[in-house]
């Protein structure tokens, strides 16, 4: 079984004050820190997505093949799925942890007028 990391592990070895250097890739985390000296694009291409998701970084790079094969001797496991989605606002908008939902207002009564009911 993989190893799994949330995305906020990922994110401390951005490295930066001598962290390793992981990223993202199709879900998976590898730890390229001793790769980014032998980058061929240089380590500030690898440094610019180091703690992140670089998948669309790497994938707009166009790298061959043979890249995205070398690349799997880096993996050292997998993100963590989120098993909970952020409850919504009465907004739509996620709500952040200790914030409650706001009720979302009560349908108003139709009046009548002239002995009907009116929808307006």
């Amino acid at each position: 079984m993989s190893q799994i990391y949330q995305k906020s592990e990922v994110a401390e070895r951005n490295g930066k004050n001598g962290q390793p250097v992981w990223m993202i890739y199709k879900g998976n985390v590898y730890d390229v820190t001793n790769f980014i000296k032998d980058h061929p694009g240089g380590p500030e291409l690898i440094l610019e997505v180091a703690g992140k998701d670089a998948t669309k970084a790497f994938n707009n790079a166009g790298h061959s093949p043979d890249a995205v094969q070398q690349l799997k001797q880096y993996k050292i496991g997998e993100v963590a799925i989120d098993a909970q989605p952020k409850p919504q606002t009465a907004n739509g908008k996620s709500a952040e942890p200790g914030q409650t939902k706001q009720p979302l207002p009560q349908p108003q009564q139709a009046e009548k007028s002239g002995g009907f009911l009116c929808c307006c």
